[in-house]
């Protein structure tokens, strides 16, 4: 199981954080933690990296009691599917 990072506006995977192989680069505004950009390697998509980098943001936003926007088209779809993120997410929020 890959580790998550946790620095600066950025969550990552990989032994490397200027060469990640998952990567969720987000900002705050206020009340709000909007996420950027998932970036997975193309060696290692459809193996679920970038949901569990989503799903480390979520942990992030409800200890922080933020709401989620995702400007990121990738992230939108996987908070959307999942029931269990609505809390901290919905379509509302764009």
């Amino acid at each position: 199981m890959e580790t998550i990072h946790e620095r600066k506006n950025k969550f990552y995977m990989g032994a490397n954080e200027e060469e990640p192989i998952g990567l969720l680069n987000y900002h705050i505004e206020g009340e709000l933690f909007i996420i950027e950009h998932v970036y997975v390697t193309k060696e290692l998509r459809g193996q679920e990296l970038g949901v569990k980098l989503v799903a480390r943001a979520v942990a992030f936003a409800r200890k922080n009691k933020l709401k989620i926007i995702a400007y990121c088209s990738y992230a939108e779809k996987v908070l959307t599917e999942n029931q269990d993120y609505h809390d901290v997410f919905s379509l509302s929020n764009n």
